[in-house]
This record gives C-alpha cells, sequence and structure tokens, in this order.
C-alpha cells in the first residue's frame, strides 16, 4: 500500500501567533476595570474636592464674618473686667482715706512771744525716738541773735475722721515721755500748758515753760526735784554727760541772781550755770541752760506779747 507524501512544513521568519492564555485575559480585563473604576472613583474625588472647596470657602467665610463679632465680645468683657478693676480699687482707697483720721490742725498760741514756731508731730512715735525728734529740733535751729523759737509738740487724738483732732500735747504726757522723776507734788500743781523752745544768744540755749496755779505745792516740788532734775532734764535740753562734765551729777542746786531774778542753779568749775529754774510769778517756772536766755524769757513775761504772724 503506497503511502501517500507529506509535505515538509513551510518555514517562515514571522512567529507563531499564539492565542491568549485564561489567566491573560483576566488580566486584561482586571486592568481595564482597574482603570474604568479609578476614572470613576477620580470624577467622583473631584466633584468631592470641589465640593470640600467649596464648603471651607463657605466657612472661612462665615468665619470671618464671626470673628469681628467674637472679638467685640471679647473686647467688652476685657473693658468690663477692667472698668470693674479699677472701681475696685477706687473703693477700696475711698475706704482706706475714710477709715484713716484726717486731724484737725492744732492752734498754738506760745506762752511767751516767739519769732518763730516749729511743730513737732509726735503721734505713733515711741518714747526714744519722741525725745530724739526734738532734741534734733533743739540742737539743729539757726536763729537770728537775740530770737527766740517756740518748738510745740503735737500728737493727733481720737480714733475716726469724725473725732480726730491734732493738739498740742499736756504737760503730764510731756514729762511722761521724758521719763522724768517729777515729783507728784509738783505734777498736780502744773497746769497742762507748757513751752520748749530756743533762743539764740552766744549760741544756743533751750528752755521750758511751766504754768502753775498752786505756787506753794510748785516751789516745795521744784527743792523735791533738785536731786534728779539736772540727770532728767540736761541731756533734754541739748547737754549730753560725757566724762568732763559727769562731776555736775555730784553738785547740788545754790541760790543765785540773775539780773534781779531769784533762781536755783547748778553750776560747772566755771561758775557759770549749766542749769537754771526760776519763779519769776506766782504762776510760771522757767527752766533753761543760759543765764541770758532766762533774763529775756523774764523780759518778754512782763511785756505785751505781740501778735505772731
Amino acid at each position: 500500500m503506497d503511502i501517500p507524501a507529506v509535505a515538509p512544513p513551510v518555514k517562515t521568519d514571522a512567529p507563531a501567533e499564539i492565542p491568549p492564555t485564561p489567566a491573560q485575559s483576566r488580566v486584561v480585563r482586571t486592568f481595564e476595570g482597574d482603570i474604568a473604576l479609578t476614572m470613576k472613583e477620580k470624577k467622583g474625588s473631584v466633584i468631592k474636592i470641589a465640593i470640600a472647596e467649596q464648603k471651607k470657602k463657605s466657612d472661612e467665610v462665615a468665619e470671618e464674618k464671626k470673628v469681628p463679632r467674637k472679638n467685640l465680645i471679647l473686647l467688652s468683657l476685657t473693658l468690663l473686667s477692667l472698668l470693674g478693676g479699677l472701681g475696685f480699687i477706687g473703693f477700696v482707697i475711698l475706704e482706706k482715706k475714710g477709715s484713716q483720721v484726717t486731724a484737725i490742725e492744732a492752734k498754738i498760741t506760745p506762752l511767751v512771744f516767739s519769732e518763730k514756731q516749729k511743730e513737732v508731730e509726735i503721734t505713733g512715735l515711741s518714747e526714744l525716738k519722741i525725745i530724739a525728734k526734738i532734741s534734733e529740733e533743739i540742737g539743729s535751729r539757726t536763729l537770728r541773735l537775740d530770737t527766740i523759737e517756740n518748738i510745740y509738740i503735737t500728737e493727733t487724738v481720737g480714733e475716726t475722721k469724725e473725732t480726730a483732732i491734732k493738739e498740742p500735747i499736756t504737760t503730764e504726757r510731756f514729762f511722761s515721755i521724758l521719763g522724768t522723776r517729777i515729783p507728784s507734788v509738783l505734777l498736780r500743781s502744773l497746769g497742762p500748758k507748757f513751752m520748749v523752745g530756743v533762743h539764740a544768744f552766744n549760741g544756743n540755749s533751750a528752755f521750758i515753760i511751766l504754768k502753775t496755779d498752786f505756787y506753794e505745792n510748785a516751789f516745795l516740788g521744784l527743792l523735791k526735784w533738785e536731786r534728779d532734775m539736772l540727770e532728767d532734764l540736761l541731756p533734754f535740753l541739748g547737754t549730753k554727760f560725757v566724762n568732763e562734765n559727769k562731776y555736775l551729777l555730784d553738785e547740788g542746786f545754790r541760790d543765785i541772781t540773775i539780773k534781779n531774778i531769784d533762781s536755783r542753779a547748778i553750776l560747772d568749775k566755771n561758775g557759770k550755770a549749766a542749769l537754771i529754774y526760776a519763779i519769776p510769778n506766782k504762776e510760771t517756772i522757767v527752766i533753761t541752760t543760759g543765764e541770758d536766755t532766762l533774763s529775756e524769757i523774764v523780759s518778754r513775761l512782763n511785756a505785751p506779747q505781740p501778735t505772731v504772724k
């Protein structure tokens, strides 16, 4: 049996076409679906973005409209707080001023004519500070020759604005501040008014003038006070005790006459009076460190008192 001859395959340069496999078909479809899905989502995203942008702009415009109103409210609250704070501070200040004592000024008439007057206000000061303040005033005066300055001491009394008054301290208060050992018989015989001053003549001499309405007891009290008077008063009147003058504490008072004025004095080694007291009339006691000062005070006591301007 003859077998027919089979022609050999014809060779060609073009590659044979390979049919796509099922997996490749699925891959192509997936890519196409992804692209479509992406485009669809992108389109939706663009719309969403546009809507969001528009909403954001609307919100910003609305917020911009709200901001001035919000700022206005905050500004108003700040101003109200500030005004409230100022009002509270003002109230506190007014209350403090209302509680403070506004003293009525004291009216001073010196016991002898004085060319000058100087107030020493002692409210709230301790006794030591009061003594130091008065002593400083006595020692620091610069006066024209043969003039007198009245140094008057005042204190505010009264606890409220309506009742407060600044007035001269009394004689009893004065000696209490000094801490003197003045006999009670003398203190009881003294009136409330007294005078502390400085007389300029050969330097400054300080003095104290007291008023009495019981001459006999006053004189008796002065004699009893002689043993302590120098130590009680000399430092206050401007002469401090040092080694050179401590011997004066052992010296006693003696009778002397100064320009026809009967006096009692402690004399230093040179015969000069360190401390003098006299009763020029039955109502007045003068204590001083200078003989010329005693003479000037007595002259002024006997002369009509001019008006102090």
